[in-house]
């Protein structure tokens, strides 16, 4: 006490912040680990009085303490604001050593000659002529209530033999942004086309140019870009400055929490899920009873956290979503997430087989930190068995230096791994850029030349 007497007022006003923060960090650990425990107990009861799979997803529903969400796994370990401010000024170095020396380093490429990483980092035209093909049809087929048109092989499709209702595209356009289309039905997941993630003067920049920018997608769409799906409200996840062009034109589905920040910028087009949350979006596509099938979005749980800065931590909820078109699986968009085996078991019995699963494959070091939030390629293998993905594209990598890990790791890991197993057929990393078609009758990625 006597040294607290000859402490200043402002040394005494830093302890004594520092003191209430401590115990309000300890206090959310404590409470988030009891509420862990009280489900697993409960979890371990409804077993014994019915059948598992009624139940088995009772332990992994969203929950809050003092307000802000938190993660129920066992596997998750919460970060301090101190953590917080620290990985933020290493990724601000990372940003810097990888955009400026490590993209120039020399690597081999599979002719025995040098080249840099950036040239590993090569960008693709996107088949933006066949997006909209399918756009028009689609369109054209709700104007007239007709839907027949959706079925037929005839006119532009003849390139692939594919009618536009069994056609899944999908270009990688950086991050965990992709522009996937179904049927004609367009989506954008994880929304992000800038350079910078912050302004153009300060934050980490992209190592490679985005293959297509908004005029790209309104083409694309013909300028109906149905639904945005966005996990979560990092600046990675969701770039701000696209919501404000974007607005109200497409239909906004969001976690828990997000619908107040895009309220404020005048976004209204807007529905939230809460984990394990089933969206029907068919009426959105159209209202016709004879449009011929069933679209649904299932918001599933993820491992992470959420913020754009320090005040705003966990104020809203994370998530993944699952697309479904009469009651199957077509796309599995993870976002970010780290690995809990239990999870992924729960996931991939409900809603498995996946025919198309968008998993991140990097920011996994230095392990200490991002394990808990981020998978390895390691795990996002894991997780396509587990829910039975016939198809896997490594996302989130290659994009921004925000980790530890060399830029061309997550790549080559993920091609080496899958290798191994036999899958490298199936499960790979995308080009920036590069249009992909899955033949949805046959379970199969056809090839695409432009």
């Amino acid at each position: 006490m006597a040294f607290l007497g000859s402490l200043g007022l402002k040394a005494k006003a830093g302890i004594g912040i520092l003191t209430l923060y401590t115990s309000y960090e300890i206090y959310m650990q404590v409470r988030t680990q009891y509420l862990i425990k009280c489900r697993r107990d409960e979890y371990q009861k409804l077993i014994k009085s019915q059948d598992a799979s009624d139940v088995d997803y009772t332990k992994f529903k969203s929950a809050t303490v003092a307000g802000m969400f938190v993660n129920p796994f066992e596997e998750y370990r919460p970060q301090t604001a101190f953590e917080f401010i620290l990985v933020r000024i290493m990724e601000l170095f990372e940003s810097i050593y990888g955009s400026t020396i490590e993209i120039h380093n020399k690597v081999p490429n599979p002719h025995d000659d040098v080249v840099e990483v950036e040239d590993e980092l090569r960008r693709f035209k996107p088949d933006l002529a066949r997006y909209r093909a399918n756009s028009k049809t689609l369109q054209s087929c709700v104007s007239k209530n007709d839907f027949q048109a959706l079925a037929k092989k005839d006119g532009w499709l003849r390139k692939a033999g594919l009618p536009v209702r069994d056609q899944l595209l999908f270009t990688w356009i950086g991050q965990s942004c992709a522009l996937v289309q179904v049927s004609g039905i367009n989506f954008l997941t994880d929304p992000l086309l800038e350079d910078h993630l912050f302004t153009p003067s300060f934050g980490p920049k992209r190592l490679e140019k985005a293959p297509m920018d908004l005029e790209d997608i309104d083409y694309a769409t013909n300028n109906k870009l149905d639904f945005i799906l966005v996990s979560h409200d990092h600046p990675d996840h969701l770039e701000m400055n696209l919501v404000n062009k974007i607005r109200n034109k497409s239909f906004w589905i969001v976690p828990l929490g997000l619908k107040n920040k895009l309220a404020r910028r005048g976004v209204h087009n807007v529905v939230e899920l809460d984990w394990w949350d089933t969206l029907d979006i068919t009426n959105y596509i159209t209202t016709d009873k004879a449009f011929p099938d069933k679209y649904e979005i299932v918001c599933v749980p993820s491992m992470h956290w959420s913020g754009r800065n320090v005040f705003d931590s966990n104020k809203s909820l994370w998530c993944s979503y699952i697309l479904r078109r009469n009651r199957e699986s077509i796309m599995y968009h993870a976002g970010d997430t780290g690995y809990s085996k239990e999870l992924f078991d729960v996931i991939g019995k409900r809603y498995g087989p996946v025919t198309l699963a968008l998993l991140p494959i990097g920011q996994y070091c230095p392990s200490w930190h991002q394990k808990p939030r981020h998978i390895s390629p390691e795990e996002a293998l894991k997780i396509c068995k587990q829910t039975s993905a016939t198809f896997m594209k490594g996302i989130h990598w290659g994009t921004f230096k925000l980790s530890g890990e060399p830029i061309l790791e997550p790549k080559n890991l993920l091609t080496n791994l899958a290798k191994a197993i036999d899958k490298s057929a199936v499960y790979k990393v995308p080009e920036f850029g590069l249009t992909y078609l899955f033949d949805l009758e046959q379970q199969k990625e056809v090839e695409l030349h432009i």
